[in-house]
């Protein structure tokens, strides 16, 4: 049996906020035949973002926002 079909695994990843300029470190679960759309947030304006995983990824924030403003995202 494969162990990460049974088990998982994860990835991460950083990402820079193409709204506030923030970069943050993103964790993604992994699990073969598990994983769907799963939303994350800028965690400094709350953009909105997607990617794969087998259960909802986690975010640290690495470095503030760097555009000066304190609003958050609206779409």
């Amino acid at each position: 049996m494969d162990y990460d079909a049974v088990h998982g695994h994860g990835e991460s990843f950083e990402q820079k906020c193409d709204y506030c300029g923030a970069e943050f470190k993103v964790n993604v679960p992994r699990q073969a035949g598990h994983e769907e759309s799963e939303e994350y947030y800028c965690p400094e304006c709350g953009k909105q973002y997607k990617t794969r995983a087998s259960n909802s990824p986690t975010v640290i924030l690495k470095l503030k926002r760097t555009d000066g403003r304190t609003d958050t995202y609206k779409e």
